[in-house]
């Protein structure tokens, strides 16, 4: 069975928000899945889902092929066992081997059973560069898979901030190592603490930093950490069961009262508004207004 996909690229119609007001957009899919599983793993998988998720369901490979040549997918979520003939699989690539290697921009989740048939269908994939590996009935918990989806989410939006502060520094002929530092930052905020950790990444002082960050036209390197920090809370903030005190804590904060105080800076909204009434694109333009000079 197949849900109706609606566009993945929603077209706001709010227009460039400059004076942060309250967005009042319908937010965009969150992620949308592509999966080919058990009816027992399907129903663990759909339990997690939230409002904003879309789920496209196959029944077999040649069918995941066509969903994945004819519609934006952000994660597919397979059982390898489904459709597996071990005396073919075992000699030669499997046609969803072969799938999984042309479309290996895509992360594929590989969810199977925590059996020795299991692992025989799981390691020749998971070699081939599974995004994680799950077990049924052995690690398939609920915040399991939704950090999973959590974290394609976030990417997801971090790809879409960088599409607009890479081109700029390639511009100027940045360094590599400058260019690479920031990538960092927005695909795993939670990994920079300090301006001088991401400076040093770059390795670069702090000021010739902001130097590179002014002559592409962008904000400097501390308003570079907030930023990546605010769209990554959004994500995770959005999801059920994700406390903005555990967040707080992932990104380096002490409590919760400064990572609210930068999203109010960066957003003009406070936590709770980020959470219910911003949709994607809308935090998109807000954040991109911070992120360009």
């Amino acid at each position: 069975m197949a849900w109706r996909v609606h566009q993945r690229h929603f077209l706001v119609s709010c227009g460039r928000i400059s004076s942060f007001r309250r967005p009042n957009c319908t937010p965009p899919p969150f992620v949308h899945v592509a999966a080919h599983l058990l009816p027992e793993s399907l129903a663990r998988l759909r339990a997690v889902l939230t409002a904003d998720d879309e789920l496209t369901e196959v029944a077999d490979w040649p069918a995941l092929s066509t969903v994945l040549r004819s519609q934006p997918i952000d994660l597919i979520v397979i059982d390898p066992q489904l459709g597996r003939d071990p005396a073919i699989d075992d000699r030669e690539p499997s046609l969803l081997l072969t799938l999984l290697t042309e479309f290996r921009s895509v992360p594929f989740v590989l969810y199977s059973s925590h059996s020795r048939e299991g692992m025989r269908a799981v390691v020749p994939l998971a070699r081939s560069g599974a995004y994680e590996v799950v077990f049924r009935g052995f690690d398939d918990t609920r915040s399991r898979l939704r950090d999973l989806l959590d974290q394609v989410a976030a990417n997801v939006f971090a790809e879409r901030l960088l599409r607009v502060v890479v081109p700029r520094l390639e511009t100027v002929d940045a360094p590599a190592e400058v260019v690479q530092a920031l990538r960092r930052l927005f695909r795993a905020p939670q990994a920079f603490r300090t301006v001088h950790q991401l400076a040093a990444i770059a390795g670069r002082r702090r000021g010739m930093l902001d130097r590179w960050m002014a002559r592409a036209g962008l904000a400097p390197a501390k308003a570079m950490i907030v930023v990546a920090r605010v769209a990554w809370t959004y994500h995770h903030l959005r999801a059920p069961g994700n406390r903005l005190k555990a967040l707080a804590l992932r990104l380096g904060y002490p409590d919760t009262v400064p990572l609210g105080r930068h999203v109010r800076r960066m957003t003009g909204l406070t936590v709770s508004q980020l959470r219910r009434e911003t949709g994607s694109d809308a935090l998109f333009e807000i954040l991109v207004h911070r992120l360009v000079r």
